[in-house]
């Protein structure tokens, strides 16, 4: 699984600060499996995972790993599948850190 290997390289990498992966059909547990690894990296500032097939539940846990990030500040969520209300929760979720984040493409 390719999201499996780049979130085990973004767990080691602190240099990378970003990643265009739009188009790569990531799936929603993918999208997890990067999260997790932001809960750890340091460096990544840009993120663009659209134009996959990411949906409500992959959006969700990802917002989780936002809370915990202090690095992302960009992050592009477009062309995928999931709903209006998973918005809410990621911009709920980029409110509650303590960063500035500077764009959230959805």
């Amino acid at each position: 699984d390719g999201a499996a290997a780049i979130s085990e390289c973004l767990k080691k990498n602190n240099t990378l600060q970003e990643l265009k992966i739009s188009e790569n059909d990531i799936t929603s547990s993918g999208l997890i499996k990067i999260g997790e690894a932001l809960q750890i990296n340091t460096s990544l500032q840009i993120l663009d995972v659209s134009y996959n097939r990411i949906s409500d539940d992959g959006v969700m846990a990802f917002s989780e790993s936002l809370k915990i990030n202090s690095t992302l500040r960009n992050l592009s969520l477009s062309w995928n599948s999931f709903y209006h209300l998973v918005v809410d929760v990621t911009n709920q979720s980029l409110n509650m850190s303590t960063k500035q984040f500077g764009d959230i493409g959805i």
